[in-house]
């Protein structure tokens, strides 16, 4: 509406509701000063107004051309927050507050001044706000100070939105490096790169592969001789998924195995970074609430994640995929026995009907018979690729293409006979091209056709040979770059290579400098074509495996002493001049320092990876150098403890004072540490997290080096900053001949750490079952708890650790009364461990016989002054008992003493007309009225006072009302409005007038789908929550939130409305005050146990309405209550009273199987008997659960 006649009827419009506001105002006789502001800029307000309606009511007429409004102007009068809506909403208020007081005045009635300072304040500035836009309108200067306006506005706006944006985004990328060690991209990439264009297409043509990628083949198998570049097609193929299989619905991950990663590419490790990847393809701004529940659950008590979690997370997680791709590249390196890698695969196999999973790997009879029933396709190098690629890597050679351009016919000899001697492998194509590329004429080059290499070992060789020709110089370059990249504990890069060889140059002392650095192009090319740089990530690597296994077969002496090159040089650097300065101070200045002198990161942490292979006195120099060097020392220990995942302050999240002798501890060098203790190192040194030689020897599996220290005298049960001991440290990591060697030690098994975690309860975590039956045979207590609850069998039940829990309940453990045991057995019951939870929950409620009756309605009771025998005789016989003798009725003479305080009016049936009975609770019974006037259905409640009962419905109906009126005031959506309050002498009869919410009571809504779902019963909890919590933040509680009370507007977009506040009550909200109640009240099945404590014990306050959430939630997701005295049976003999107290209840299958574990997580958390445990409302609205659908952020 941005026509001049449609704006000046909005004018008239807002002048109508002004006269009434402005008559309201005059009329009022209290109110003194404010009363007077307020009319007073009402009444200029009112006076811009008419002007505007002047002016647009002569904007047709030429005669007043000149000062016509623009119609930018115009428009700006009528958007949604323009200021003739603001002045409406303000007119809204002002009579919706003082209407009620009009009405009581006509009838000679009390009443006070409905607004406080804060309202006049807020309401003046308001108008004063709506004069200065009205005034721009007038002057027409609207347009530019608006848009100056605006762009502050927006620009604050933005920046608090980019502010929150990359919070959020940190805290995610945070959990998602956590979640895996590992990343497959950069490798990916870097393949891709060196694939040779238009070669593999015999691949993704095939019939079969195109069967697997359309998803009609599960598991597709891809055997190939080494060489045969399987790892080049791999690429080609995630790399095809990606580009041309990627939707919504599919989703493509890999993992390139390694051959020098082989310990580290653990089933556990590969899963992670499936998972990661995953979680990395989401678009969403949050993350799943699964992960977040894990990654917090680890956090707490700094685990990793199981296997068994790590798949049922993932399993969750591509549930929604149609089709997921999972390529794994040389399945033979996976793992350092093919047994391993089989269960590597057979557990992705297991993640889902949507997995295509299709494997590499060189023949193995191993893999034959695993792969016997899956679709078989071998790799092998195509002619055809195999001419592409050398026709390309021909021309690159510098001398061999200087030899064909001047011999066309020598090109197609050299093609022909390499495919010819190739056997089907690219690797041997290419390094018979590198041999050629060293001859010196063409007569060379034909003659070295006759004799090319048949095998990868001879051919090596050859290529070895013609490294040791090359002049001395060369040789002795190509030795040590080729011979470190080989024993390198991991990959190098290329400036990390040559800073390796600069500082082996350097003379002692000397500080190094960017002029000492090799070029990179002279360290590769004299290698023989051996290595090869990686053009995306600039890492160096042998050209194959089979090239790291030839050399460490046949020339072990040449790593050796290649292995103690590298450790002298790695400690040589580490003591440059150049870190004279020092640690760093700051992230910044150490992502300069890591960028300037990058081989600082293997030097720190991998210069006694190899040493204890070497005679301790041709190392024990270099090494003294550095144990002398202070400074160097904490340059050293600031490197190795930076991880590769970092957040914010990641260079100062390191230990302070680290001793030598807990440095060298980290690696395994038991001759070095006794050198070291003799020469005057302590075994009790520590740095600021109090770790010791023998907690760090232990924690990285150390066996000998924990030997020695033992032998030495250390402490065995000296402890760290985290209370934790060498054995704990072990446990934790599943080393099984450590933590042997502690106990043969005399080593505590029982000592806690922090929050009571025990060596036994690490162990468990661990997954080493050997660990944990040798902790419970040292005689580790199968009871202890930690502060949360958990037990050793809790943990294990929860992670889903069949075994290790059966081991521990065979030996007489049994599941935690509290909250973790029942959690534990949830779990576990979910994952399918039935016969091991029937085992641990002997004494667990049978649902079946509640969850086939359909949900009862039950009233609430006020019950204050009564005993509990009389409240439990009442729920037996069904009615009320007398009160008569404690509290007298009430007259009707007394009626006005009844509504004193409250803002009400006279003459229901005037202004309303009833149409139908809606309900009948116990204090009223509600209606379906219409308002005479403007034709809007509202519901009214109608209480009447007479009877035994007055009292009890009297303070039923003042308590609502009060609340209602209060929280009226400050409004809430999903809170029942309060629209009018009626007082009838003549029938003693109270008219609560409400808006209505057409759908119904939520009790209703359950009963007739029986159950909701997960996403219906988050949008109905997020409205549930904000209006709990905007109750609790006005200082009251519910004290009776149940099904009945939580009303429909809409069952489409689940809007809800919080009603019945008969029962509710002001409390105390101070900061750091907590004030409590006592009453006996609420609705028996959803009563906290608080409420249910004898009478002199009884405390209760806000958390009584989280336990009532919770119950409500636990029957929105299956549609029968945690609590009924339906449970009570021989096997479980408790009453509903006693079952509330003791929150005995379960997740009975099937009913729960379908729930995820972040719903069952949060109804725990808020069923919690400790009412100082249970989590607040604000921790409700933060749950995972709670926000897995939230908005995401703008």
């Amino acid at each position: 509406m941005s026509d001049p006649l449609g704006v000046t009827a909005s004018i008239i419009a807002v002048l109508q509701l002004a006269a009434t506001a402005t008559q309201y105002l005059k009329d009022v006789k209290n109110g003194s000063t404010d009363r007077m502001r307020l009319r007073n800029e009402l009444r200029s307000s009112v006076c811009l107004l008419e002007m505007l309606k002047d002016r647009l009511e002569d904007n047709g007429d030429t005669t007043y051309a000149i000062n016509s409004l623009k119609p930018s102007s115009i428009q700006s009068l009528a958007s949604s927050e323009g200021p003739l809506n603001l002045f409406r909403r303000i007119l809204e208020e002002i009579i919706a507050k003082l209407a009620p007081q009009e009405r009581l005045r006509r009838f000679s009635q009390p009443f006070t001044w409905p607004f406080d300072k804060k309202d006049i304040s807020e309401l003046l500035s308001s108008l004063e706000r709506l004069k200065s836009f009205l005034n721009l309108v007038l002057q027409n200067d609207l347009i530019d100070l608006a848009k100056f306006a605006n762009l502050k506005l927006d620009d604050i706006g933005n920046k608090v939105q980019i502010s929150e944006v990359r919070s959020q985004e940190a805290e995610v990328q945070k959990v998602i490096l956590w979640i895996s060690p590992i990343s497959f991209r950069a490798r990916h990439l870097g393949v891709l790169e060196s694939v040779q264009p238009g070669t593999g297409t015999w691949l993704l043509q095939h019939e079969t592969f195109h069967n697997w990628v359309k998803g009609d083949i599960n598991v597709l198998w891809c055997p190939g001789i080494p060489g045969a570049g399987k790892t080049r097609l791999v690429s080609l193929i995630v790399d095809h998924l990606e580009r041309d299989g990627s939707s919504p619905q599919n989703l493509c991950t890999y993992v390139y195995c390694d051959y020098n990663q082989r310990k580290e590419q653990t089933s556990v490790t590969l899963l992670s970074s499936l998972l990661q990847q995953v979680l990395q393809h989401s678009s969403s701004a949050t993350l799943p609430s699964n992960v977040a529940l894990l990654y917090r659950s680890h956090q707490k008590y700094g685990t990793r994640p199981t296997l068994t979690q790590i798949t049922a997370t993932l399993r969750k997680l591509i549930s929604n995929f149609k089709i997921f791709h999972v390529v794994v590249d040389a399945l033979d390196e996976c793992a350092e026995s093919e047994e391993d890698a089989i269960r590597f695969i057979s557990v992705v196999s297991s993640l889902g009907s949507q997995v295509r999973l299709l494997c590499t790997s060189r023949f193995s009879s191993t893999f034959d018979g695993y792969f016997k029933d899956s679709e078989r396709l071998e790799i092998s190098a195509q002619k055809r690729d195999i001419r592409m690629f050398l026709d390309s890597h021909i021309s690159q050679q510098h001398r061999l293409s200087r030899h064909v351009r001047a011999d066309p016919s020598l090109k197609e000899d050299i093609i022909g006979a390499i495919i010819e001697e190739s056997q089907g492998m690219f690797l041997l194509a290419k390094l018979h091209v590198e041999s050629l590329s060293q001859k010196f004429n063409r007569k060379e080059v034909r003659s070295s056709l006759k004799t090319l290499p048949p095998t990868l070992d001879a051919t090596y060789s050859d290529a070895l040979q013609r490294v040791y020709s090359q002049a001395p110089d060369s040789v002795e370059v190509a030795e040590s770059v080729l011979f470190w990249v080989i024993c390198a504990q991991r990959t190098l890069t290329m400036l990390e290579l040559q800073h390796l060889y600069a500082t082996r140059e350097l003379s002692e002392g000397s500080a190094f400098d960017e002029d000492d650095l090799p070029d990179a192009e002279i360290l590769t090319s004299v290698c023989g074509g051996l290595i090869i740089v990686d053009a995306e990530s600039q890492t160096v690597r042998p050209v194959h495996y089979t090239a790291q296994q030839y050399f460490e077969r046949c020339h072990s002496k040449d790593l050796l002493d290649a292995k103690m090159s590298l450790a002298k040089v790695s400690l040589k650097y580490l003591t440059l001049p150049n870190f004279s300065g020092g640690v760093c101070t700051d992230d910044k200045a150490m992502s300069q320092r890591l960028d300037q002198y990058p081989f600082l990161d293997y030097a720190a942490k991998h210069w006694g990876s190899e040493v204890d292979q070497f005679d301790t006195g041709s190392i024990w120099p270099s090494i003294q150098t550095f144990f002398t060097n202070p400074v160097a020392l904490q340059v050293a220990n600031q490197a190795w403890n930076i991880e590769n995942a970092r957040s914010g302050d990641w260079s100062q999240e390191y230990p302070r004072d680290v001793p030598a002798l807990v440095l060298a501890s980290a690696f395994n060098l038991p001759k070095i540490i006794r050198q070291m203790v003799s020469d005057g190192h302590s075994t009790e040194g520590s740095g600021s997290d109090r770790e010791t030689a023998l907690i760090r020897s232990a924690s990285f599996g150390h066996t000998e080096n924990v030997r020695t220290l033992l032998e030495l005298g250390a402490s065995v049960n000296e402890h760290d900053y985290m209370q934790q001991t060498a054995v704990q440290r072990a446990a934790k990591g599943g080393k099984g001949s450590v933590v042997r060697v502690l106990l043969d030690g005399s080593a505590d098994v029982n000592m806690r750490a922090s929050s009571d975690w025990t060596a036994l309860m690490s162990a468990v975590s661990s997954g080493n079952i050997e660990v944990v039956r040798m902790l419970v045979q040292a005689g580790a207590d199968l009871a202890a708890e930690t502060v949360w609850g958990d037990s050793a069998l809790s943990i294990a039940t929860r992670n889903g650790q069949e075994a290790i829990a059966t081991f521990l309940a065979d030996s007489g453990a049994i599941l935690p009364r509290g909250l973790a045991g029942h959690r534990a057995s949830v779990v576990a019951s979910q994952k399918g461990l039935h016969q091991l939870v029937r085992r641990l929950t002997q004494l667990a409620p049978d649902y079946e016989s509640v969850a086939q009756r359909p949900l009862e309605r039950q009233s609430s009771m006020l019950m204050g002054g009564l005993s509990e025998a009389q409240v439990a005789a009442a729920n037996v016989s069904g009615r009320q008992p007398d009160t008569q003798s404690s509290r007298p009725g009430i007259d009707d003479s007394d009626f006005l003493d009844v509504m004193e305080g409250f803002d009400y009016s006279i003459g229901f049936s005037r202004r309303y007309s009833t149409l139908k009975k809606l309900g009948k609770g116990h204090y009223a019974e509600v209606f379906l009225c219409v308002s005479r006037v403007t034709n809007v259905k509202y519901a009214v409640k109608a209480f009447r006072i007479d009877g035994w009962e007055k009292s009890l419905k009297t303070l039923s109906m003042r308590r609502e009302v009060k609340a209602m009126e209060e929280l009226r005031k400050k409004s809430h959506p999903n809170i029942l409005r309060l629209v009018d309050l009626f007082a009838e002498y003549s029938d003693n009869k109270i008219y609560v007038v409400m808006e209505i919410a057409p759908e119904g009571e939520l009790f209703n809504y359950i009963v007739t789908k029986q159950k909701l779902t997960e996403e219906e019963a988050r949008k109905l909890f997020l409205q549930l929550f904000s209006a709990i919590e905007f109750l609790h933040g006005n200082g009251w509680v519910h004290r009776d939130v149940k099904p009945e009370n939580i009303l429909l507007s809409g069952t489409k977009d689940m809007i809800v409305k919080l009603a019945d506040f008969g029962l509710a009550k002001k409390i105390n909200t101070e900061p750091g005050v907590w004030e409590l109640t006592t009453t006996l009240c609420g609705t028996p099945s959803y009563v906290a146990p608080e409420i249910l404590e004898e009478g002199p014990h009884r405390r209760y306050g806000f958390p009584v309405d989280i336990w009532s959430c919770g119950i409500v939630l636990y029957i929105c997701l299956c549609g029968f209550p945690p609590f009924s005295d339906e449970l009570y049976s021989r096997d479980f003999p408790y009453t509903l009273s006693q079952q509330i107290k003791m929150a005995r209840f379960d997740y009975p299958s099937p009913y729960w199987d379908s729930v995820a574990d972040p719903a069952l997580d949060l109804i725990d958390s808020m069923l919690v008997v400790d009412m100082e445990r249970r989590v607040t409302i604000q921790e409700c609205l933060e749950h995972p659960w709670t926000v897995e659908t939230a908005l995401p952020i703008v």
